[in-house]
């Protein structure tokens, strides 16, 4: 992973928190199109994850990284998406509150074609919610005695009472790539239940999973958790 930024805003233009595209704008040489796709973003303690299915490319489309802000701009500066790592890129977005939300203005994005395309966007607050395991991890170990999955690693942001995730693996001899978001909700014991809203695993969308959350120091978390009947244990830094 690349350095983060030296010197961050503590004065965002926005308030951290879970966010939900409710439209975008695109436009490539001139030409202008309005979307509308299942999306959600999440800004906290300085970073930034979004994710979501492009159904022009049949991909999916995440990343997250540094959010930084000076005087009212923001500066993503990515270091990881769908296929890795990410170095070299950063971009300039202006956002402006809204009584709803945000709106956001991105110039210059690259295309897979070579070319580049804007992107006038419209963001509703799901929550602005704070809690104690709010922030990006990075998986470092996943364990289960169904092994089948291999090379394993995914990038997870909590923030804003909601969560995303998006990851990469190995099953069978063939490469699979996933993401999912949704809303948070836990209680004393340690149980956090996450609700699906969306995401590319089959079967996942629309329910509720219960994980075991162990945080062992400020930047080391662990979960547990259920698939089928076997338990699994992912452990995560804090990146």
């Amino acid at each position: 992973m690349q350095s983060e930024p030296s010197s961050l805003d503590a004065s965002p233009g926005i308030d951290d928190g879970a966010y939900l595209l409710d439209g975008v704008i695109r436009t490539v040489e001139g030409e202008t199109s309005k979307l509308l796709r299942d999306q959600m973003k999440i800004y906290a303690n300085n970073r930034f994850m979004f994710a979501f299915f492009d159904e022009q490319t049949n991909m999916i489309d995440a990343a997250t990284g540094y959010a930084h802000w000076v005087d009212g701009v923001l500066t993503e500066t990515p270091i990881a998406n769908q296929e890795g790592p990410v170095e070299g890129l950063s971009f300039q977005i202006a956002l402006e509150s809204t009584e709803a939300g945000f709106t956001q203005i991105v110039r210059g994005m690259p295309s897979a074609d070579g070319g580049t395309y804007d992107l006038d966007e419209v963001w509703e607050t799901l929550s602005t919610e704070k809690t104690a395991v709010d922030g990006l991890w990075m998986s470092q170990a996943r364990e289960s005695e169904n092994a089948e999955w291999s090379n394993f690693t995914e990038m997870k942001l909590i923030g804003g009472g909601h969560y995303i995730f998006f990851q990469r693996y190995d099953y069978k001899g063939k490469s699979f790539k996933n993401f999912g978001f949704g809303s948070i909700r836990g209680d004393s014991s340690g149980t956090i239940t996450e609700t699906v809203m969306t995401s590319t695993l089959e079967g996942y969308s629309g329910t509720d999973h219960p994980l075991k959350v162990e945080l062992a120091d400020a930047n080391h978390m662990t979960q547990i958790f259920m698939i089928d009947g076997v338990e699994v244990v992912q452990s995560y830094i804090r990146v």
